[in-house]
């Protein structure tokens, strides 16, 4: 720990002792000497704040200042600091010291589970209520006697009414514990029978390193009130191991899983756990256990029961006489496929937690009955296919996970549960719609519908959630849109609508959401513009990464002063042109980028220079410049938290060496590598997934060299990858999925100039399975891969673009596949299709917009799009051999725009398309070998749009173009005769339409 001033003690203690409006009057003189005996240390400093913050009293304070602990220690080095610690013990709470105190039980570095640790206390009777225990850790984290694992400390701002789910103590904390209960606590060592004779007047106890040795059990202390079993392999415990322990009330099993130990197939717990007739908490996580003793409903002290990841089948029909069960643990019982009926005895219980239940399909009736229950975790019980039809009227639910429940289609009509706080409903694929009355759930805070796939809308009840904070939407793929009074979610502080592909546009009303911070709308394809009135919120996270459609976006987002991280690396170049200076106004830290030179006089490279910086986006340029690889170790580029984005460029040389040495930080979320031209990547690459566990975007360009590639595929959320110009890359197969697992987050997958690629492995096996290795595209552009093809079948998505890509889509078409082939957009540019490959596109009966691009040797449209039932928009764009149009084009009775660009040979449009009573906008752009339009024009009753561009021979309208009541908007540009002839004698037959543009 970095030694402080005691004028540093001071400040820090100050901001744990006083709010920032407190009066420190009469207290500054006593809490600088207090800072005094600190000894420098800001562990000791936090502690004393935090004690200080509740002793506000002149004299109170002059006591810590005044009184003198002095400790017995050989350890010279440790006793001060110890001395000072202690200090703050003797100052802390009387009411959390026993707490405190039973820390002890645990070893140094045991991250502990926060809801176990006040279920412990409370069996003790150390703390009467889960209130307290709650109270209890914050004040610990208060004082830096624990802390969350991941921190270093904890600040005030930090503390949450929640309390975090692991803790861990300071090593120094945990020596001074130590010798505060020296005379409490034994450690027995079942290897060192010399640890074993000792008092019995021990009231905690650790049993570690447990073989297969049991006389151990026969020197337990008699008094004991808490047992910990540490590192004993899952043994089978003797019958009578426990019956010297009739005072036990706290038994902590879970223990078992020492390293290098092989665990028995089962066990079963002693007889002699009947005779605790005093235990009040069972801990048996891990033990395989498959059945409980017979007489275990005796035990009627019984309040928590932990037996997850256990190997019960089911679960016996005594344990519901447990009368004073209120924590019942089953989480990972992967075998447990039925629960009592008579479950709802359990009339105490409140904590019910069947997590990893995979096979359990339904919940007794008798669930309904427990009046007291809380919290139900149900997460990953992927056979669960409904709830019960009065599970909606559980009266004190403030919790409920359902994440995972991938069978799961619906939730009870009549949902009311009046305390419900917290619903997570995560990956509930099948989950279709939720109730009507779901703005009942008046007290709800939290939701997460991330990942429920069938979703199209949100009930009209749902803007009643007027106490609503945190809102997660994203991966709802079917979601189009957000209710009109969407504004009315006042209270609604974060919002996430990430890969929502079909929402094309927000309410107006999200614009009085004032308490919004966080809004999170990257790769909602389909959003093309945002509310005029965006400016008004006071966000302070923005992301928009990947809107394909989006062409601009407010100015005023220039002036919301409270942003501090504005996202969006990938969007249309119309878009990043208006970016830069909208960081300038907000005064972002934009893109630093650093071309790297050698230093002569130094002897380095200029990257050792970068050791200090500071920046959210970072560019490496001439990366080949580095010729002593250690100085890339000096950047320590892995402690750059602050980098989100991180793009490094070679120029054709190679740099496995200098790679290896860059190691991006942990938190990075989008990486670029381009011009690398080593054959191989480094270490840290083969392990990405655990290096950069958040990477969602990743780039790789110019890599000239390299002939496989690490497994990208096993990144959990990577949302885009775009790979191009890797020439010597011929195939891509099933390592690039790591273990094989879904990429289930990767939405779009860009491969340029990939012109050796010839296949790419989809599914685990060659077998036609519906298990896609990429399930969830919602784009796929190929471009310039003329030999590649995708096996068994390309990855289902939602948009597909190819250019000259011939050899993408199957011959054969799908097979069994093809019911899970649902594209909504396809874009065809520079093919040539033979007439199999055409044929295959009779799976795609979804289809909504058609876009074909010079394609070359098409007279007329293939047959295979009479299919196309669902087609909106059909655009014909430089097909040079185009002669005519099919007549069954007027049998898409669903088409709304129909555009045709530079089709030279195409002179006349089938009458048939009088049909199309759909069609709204119709576009001819140089269809210069057109002369007339045909009369049927006039019946086409739902045209709102004509547009007609370079079409010299045109020389007029027909006269049935009066009779489009519905014509609102008529554009001529660039078609001389037939803009003199509606200015001149036909002007009469365009007076009705409310906008005429000429040019």
């Amino acid at each position: 720990m970095d030694v402080l001033e005691p004028g540093d003690c001071w400040e820090l203690m100050k901001q744990r002792a006083f709010g920032p409006d407190d009066d420190h009057t009469g207290f500054e003189k006593i809490g600088k000497q207090i800072a005094a005996k600190c000894g420098g240390l800001p562990l000791v400093a936090n502690a004393l704040g935090q004690v200080m913050s509740e002793l506000r009293t002149v004299g109170a304070w002059e006591h810590i200042r005044d009184t003198k602990v002095v400790l017995d220690f050989q350890e010279e080095h440790q006793q001060e600091t110890l001395e000072s610690l202690m200090l703050s013990y003797y100052c802390m709470k009387k009411e959390f010291k026993m707490c405190f105190t039973y820390l002890a039980a645990f070893s140094k570095g045991f991250v502990m589970d926060s809801n176990r640790l006040i279920r412990q206390w409370n069996a003790l009777g150390y703390i009467n209520s889960r209130h307290d225990g709650q109270r209890c850790i914050n004040y610990l984290l208060g004082m830096s006697f624990l802390r969350i694992p991941g921190s270093a400390s904890v600040s005030p701002s930090a503390l949450h009414f929640k309390t975090p789910p692991e803790l861990v103590m300071h090593d120094l904390v945990h020596d001074l514990v130590s010798r505060i209960v020296v005379d409490d606590f034994i450690k027995l060592d079942a290897t060192k029978s010399t640890s074993w004779n000792r008092p019995h007047y021990y009231r905690h106890a650790q049993l570690t390193n447990l073989k297969n040795d049991p006389k151990v059990f026969k020197y337990i202390p008699g008094k004991l009130r808490s047992l910990h079993f540490r590192d004993f392999g899952g043994m089978q415990l003797p019958k009578k191991a426990f019956s010297r322990c009739k005072y036990i009330r706290v038994l902590d099993l879970s223990g078992h899983s020492a390293k290098g130990q092989s665990a028995p197939s089962s066990v079963v717990l002693p007889s002699s756990i009947s005779q605790l007739k005093l235990i009040r908490y069972l801990d048996a996580t891990g033990l395989p256990i498959a059945s409980l003793p017979k007489n275990f409903h005796t035990l009627q002290n019984m309040e928590t029961l932990i037996l997850s990841n256990s190997l019960l089948e089911t679960l016996p029909d005594s344990i519901c006489r447990l009368g004073k069960l209120c924590y019942l643990d089953l989480s990972g019982s992967s075998r447990l496929s039925k629960l009592p009926a008579s479950l709802g005895e359990l009339s105490q219980l409140f904590f019910l937690n069947l997590s990893g239940c995979f096979i359990l399909q339904e919940l007794p009736e008798s669930i309904c009955e427990l009046t007291c229950l809380h919290h139900l975790n149900m997460s990953d019980c992927c056979a669960l296919q409904k709830l019960p039809d009065k599970f909606g009227s559980l009266p004190k639910l403030s919790f409920l996970n359902l994440s995972s429940c991938s069978k799961l289609t619906k939730l009870p009509d009549n949902i009311s549960l009046p305390c419900l706080e917290h619903l997570n409903l995560l990956s509930c694929h099948e989950l279709e719609n939720l109730p009507i009355d779901f703005g009942h759930l008046q007290k709800l805070e939290f939701l997460n519908l991330s990942g429920c796939y069938k979703v199209l809308m949100l009930p009209g009840s749902f803007c009643q959630l007027n106490h609503l904070k945190y809102l997660d939407l994203s991966d709802c793929h079917n979601l189009e849109k957000l209710p009109d009074c969407f504004g009315d979610l006042v209270e609604l502080q974060y919002l996430n609508l990430t890969s929502c592909p079909k929402l094309r546009r927000l309410p107006e009303s999200v614009c009085k959401l004032f308490k919004l911070r966080c809004l999170y709308l990257s790769y909602c394809l389909r959003l093309s513009e945002l509310p005029s009135s965006f400016g008004n919120l006071k966000l302070q996270i923005l992301h928009m990464n990947g809107l394909l459609y989006m062409y601009d976006c407010p100015d005023s987002i220039g002036d919301m002063t409270s942003l501090t991280q504005f996202v969006i690396d990938t969007a249309t170049s119309k878009l990043l042109e208006k970016i830069p200076a909208i960081q300038k106004r907000l005064n972002l830290v934009g893109t630093v980028r650093h071309d790297i030179h050698e230093i002569g006089s130094r002897g380095c490279s200029s990257i050792v220079d970068l050791v200090g910086l500071t920046c959210s986006e970072l560019i490496l340029a001439g990366l080949q410049n580095v010729r002593h690889p250690e100085d890339a170790d000096r950047v320590r580029l892995r402690d750059k938290s602050d980098i989100r984005l991180l793009k490094l460029l070679w120029e054709n040389q190679e740099g496995k060496s200098v790679l290896d040495r860059l190691v991006p930080p942990r938190t990075l979320e989008h990486f670029q590598l381009l011009g690398y031209s080593s054959k191989d990547f480094p270490n840290w690459m083969f392990h990405i997934s655990s290096y950069l566990p958040f990477l969602s975007e990743l780039t790789l360009n110019g890599l000239e060299a390299c002939d496989s590639l690490p497994p990208f595929g096993a990144l959990p959320n990577l949302r885009m990858l775009c790979l191009k110009n890797i020439p010597n890359i011929r195939k891509i197969g099933k390592e690039f999925y790591g273990e094989g697992r879904p990429c289930m987050k990767l939405r779009v997958l860009t491969l340029k100039l990939m012109k050796n690629l010839v296949e790419w492995w989809t599914t685990k096996t060659s077998e036609e399975n519906k298990e896609f290795l990429i399930p969830n595209l919602h784009f796929l552009f190929v471009v310039d891969c003329p030999k590649l093809k995708f096996l068994p079948y390309p990855p289902r998505s939602m948009n597909w673009g190819l250019s000259n890509s011939d050899t993408v889509l199957p011959e054969r078409g799908f097979g069994n596949l093809s019911s899970y082939i649902h594209p909504s957009e396809i874009v065809l540019k520079s093919c040539s299709f033979s007439q199999d490959r055409w044929d295959s596109f009779q799976h795609f009966t979804t289809l909504e917009n058609f876009y074909v691009y010079s394609i070359s040797g098409l007279r007329t449209l293939p047959e295979v799009m009479r299919c196309f039932t669902s087609l909106t928009g059909l655009w014909l764009v430089s097909l040079n051999d185009l002669e005519t149009l099919p007549v069954w084009l007027g049998q898409l009775g669903s088409l709304q725009l129909f555009h045709i660009h530079n089709c030279p040979k195409l002179t006349s449009l089938p009458e048939s398309m009088k049909n199309l009573t759909a069609l709204r906008k119709l576009r001819l752009l140089e269809c210069k070998g057109r002369e007339i339009l045909p009369e049927w024009l006039g019946q086409l009753t739902s045209l709102e749009e004509l547009f007609i561009r370079d079409c010299p021979s045109l020389t007029c309208l027909p006269e049935s173009i009066q009779n489009l009541s519905a014509l609102k908007l008529l554009r001529i540009v660039r078609c001389p005769s037939l803009i003199a002839r509606c200015q001149g004698e036909d002007a009469h037959k365009i007076c009705h339409i409310s906008k005429v543009e000429f040019n």
